[in-house]
């Protein structure tokens, strides 16, 4: 269609809830009759002399193919019937004094569109009641035609099972930041280097493990751990709850020398995986406040969003383990995660830093574990993992998981090893 018979929409592109609804009403247009133009866009200028910009930013501007503007609330009531399956929201503005009360809320919304996006604390917030009581209708037959006949969104429906509505919202923004559900449902695996120093507290590292992960994504828990050095060359393989642990090229069967490889696998896998762990449905989110955590070197810590983790199906008759994800309000990272293992009673505050991006999805790079109490003050430094040369997709298959050696139980029985990072990271976990 010629743009001389278009719709032209200017809106604020540097406003995610304004984008939000472009991209939401873009699909009805099947015709190509609407032009969406962002106000910032070098062309607008010259291709409209006549447009107040400070006003554009304020409200939406429509341009007709007649070339007639329509305004904020006026603007969408001449989009309608362009709208594939929009048509019939038009009837409201017949309604008697309708259509100053869409006015009305479309300009408080306006006025507040750069904190009613959902990737923000402030799309929490209600709407005063006084202009609920203003016939809300209008704006929420407006929400429930742009949004009631889209696809739910799979994070959204993944976390209504586990997670009150406050600390859906905090996890679904965040997990947006870190490269948004369908790039990460699209992979199918990741290899990385690991590296672990264990501190214990003391100012140079006690002990250190290098190590090549490889991990499957989605799906039964699937892991393959190599080591690059230690005076035993090791590697375990985890499938499901199966494990198979090799040192020094021989088989280990005995129960007793299975369990540190196993948890310690098991441990390495689910942290690694945050924050998309938190999609589990075997675990349970709940909104806790909003803090500011204490400062973990010269630059102050910003005010977080704080979502509690606990496993649904452990069994304990006191305080279960948990883990409070400190989320930035600001750019929706995690910032730091502070555990409690009812075990031994054991607090710990793990810092998250060098967030990097790697074929489109973000990693803490990152994470170093303190000591720790209720407040969760960062105390003696306990050891710090990092990873680096993530490869998401790497070339290997199923097979690297298939155990080479004997079923477990036939071989003769070996001796335990402590293997380095084994103790260390399993007691700052328990899953």
């Amino acid at each position: 269609m010629s743009d001389g018979r278009r719709h032209v929409v200017l809106y604020d592109g540097d406003c995610g809830f304004c984008t939000r609804w472009k991209e939401r009403m873009a699909p009805r247009d099947r015709d190509g009759r609407i032009e969406w133009l962002s106000v910032h866009d070098p062309s607008v200028a010259a291709r409209f002399p006549d447009l107040d910009r400070d006003d554009a930013l304020k409200r939406m501007w429509v341009y007709d193919p007649e070339r007639r503007v329509h305004k904020g609330s006026d603007g969408w009531r001449v989009l309608f019937p362009v709208l594939r399956g929009m048509g019939w929201v038009t009837w409201l503005y017949r309604i008697p004094g309708a259509p100053a009360v869409a006015r009305m809320i479309y300009g408080w919304v306006a006025a507040r569109r750069y904190r009613l996006s959902c990737a923000a604390r402030g799309c929490r917030l209600p709407p005063p009641g006084a202009l609920v009581a203003l016939l809300g209708f209008v704006l929420a037959g407006l929400m429930q035609a742009a949004c009631g006949t889209q696809e739910p969104d799979p994070v959204s429906r993944m976390l209504e099972s586990n997670a009150d509505p406050a600390s859906a919202e905090i996890v679904a923004a965040a997990l947006k930041v870190y490269g948004g559900y369908v790039e990460w449902s699209a992979r199918r695996n990741v290899e990385y280097r690991y590296r672990l120093e264990f501190f214990g507290g003391q100012n140079v590292p006690q002990k250190e493990s290098h190590q090549i992960h490889r991990l499957k994504l989605g799906g039964e828990a699937q892991a393959y751990i190599e080591d690059l050095d230690g005076p035993v060359f090791q590697t375990v393989r985890l499938d499901g709850d199966a494990v198979e642990v090799l040192r020094g090229g021989l088989p280990v069967t005995d129960p007793a020398s299975l369990g540190f490889p196993k948890a310690y696998t098991r441990i390495a896998r689910w942290t690694f995986l945050q924050p998309w762990a938190l999609l589990d449905p075997d675990v349970r989110l709940e909104i806790r406040a909003e803090r500011t955590p204490p400062s973990a070197g010269r630059v102050p810590a910003g005010p977080c969003d704080v979502v509690r983790l606990t496993f649904a199906d452990k069994e304990t008759t006191g305080p279960p383990d948990w883990w409070d994800f400190y989320f930035d309000r600001l750019n929706h990272l995690v910032d730091r995660v502070h555990s409690y293992r009812a075990e031994d009673g054991a607090y710990l505050v793990t810092l998250w830093s060098d967030h990097r991006r790697f074929d489109g999805l973000r990693v803490a790079t990152r994470r170093e574990t303190h000591a720790s109490d209720v407040t969760g003050a960062i105390g003696a430094i306990e050891l710090v993992v990092e990873y680096s040369d993530i490869r998401f997709d790497a070339p290997f298959g199923d097979e690297m998981f298939r155990f080479t050696g004997p079923a477990p139980g036939t071989a003769p029985a070996s001796e335990p090893v402590d293997h380095p990072a084994a103790e260390p990271l399993a007691a700052s976990a328990s899953r």
